[in-house]
């Protein structure tokens, strides 16, 4: 989904979920946010959400 964010789908009957995720230091997969999805399209603002949610992490925990 780029710089570094990544999705993981999961579909059960007729939903369709995403979950977007990133790698922390090699061994870590750090979960952001999901939603469930309603259109072809991944809405931007939770895109958005994720690497807010990423780079706020990683500002925290660097080190």
């Amino acid at each position: 989904m780029g710089d570094g964010v990544f999705e993981l789908r999961i579909q059960q009957g007729s939903d369709d979920s995403r979950i977007f995720y990133f790698f922390y230091v090699g061994s870590k997969i750090v979960l952001t946010n999901g939603f469930i999805k309603k259109t072809q399209k991944t809405p931007l603002p939770e895109l958005a959400r994720a690497k807010q949610y990423k780079d706020d992490y990683e500002r925290r925990y660097h080190g």
